[in-house]
């Protein structure tokens, strides 16, 4: 294989890590389910009916899941996630029209306190039987002798003039910042 083929071969590769990365994330953290709320009138009590519904789901079958919000309502409008003070959640609406729904001993919340549901993607994980942890970023731990090697790659690339190395090493940099999204 001629030098000209190897660096194609490794640009191509270095463009397919993010997609790879990004498919790899789906496949650990299975299907995402999609939770619509009504743009114009957004209603807690329906969006604490979604939650009841996936803790009592992940009592059925406790398995990973990812939960996307779709509420594109204008910034008055948006709902959002709240912690009461007796761990229970609480969804606002408005500031004015609030919803409670009693996860106390279940919800294990790693995730900013309020939370702005318009957009909001919700990565759970099973503790126990009872138990879940509620994440908005995923853990997708990469060892620091992963970095090392890119860092180690790329600066070879830099003093010997060779794309290939650097580029493997972006492909993996940009790969890991599309997998923390």
């Amino acid at each position: 294989m001629s030098r000209l083929t190897a660096a194609a071969v490794v640009f191509i590769l270095s463009a397919l890590v993010p997609f790879f990365v990004r498919w790899l994330r789906a496949r650990r953290w299975g299907l995402a389910v999609n939770v619509y709320v009504d743009r114009d009138d957004p209603r807690p009590k329906e969006i604490c009916g979604y939650l009841a519904e996936i803790a009592s789901r992940l009592d059925e079958r406790p398995e990973r899941m990812r939960v996307v919000f779709h509420a594109r309502c204008s910034g008055g409008r948006a709902p959002a996630l709240d912690l009461e003070k007796d761990r229970r959640l609480r969804v606002d609406v408005d500031g004015r029209r609030s919803e409670k729904v009693d996860l106390r001993a279940r919800w294990i919340a790693d995730h900013p306190v309020p939370l702005d549901l318009r957009r909001a993607v919700l990565y759970i994980d099973p503790v126990d039987a009872n138990r879940f942890r509620v994440m908005t970023a995923p853990p997708f731990p990469v060892p620091r002798s992963v970095y090392l090697i890119a860092s180690l790659l790329a600066t070879a690339g830099l003093v010997f003039f060779a794309p290939e190395p650097v580029a493997l090493a972006l492909g993996a940099s940009i790969g890991r910042a599309t997998a923390a999204k």
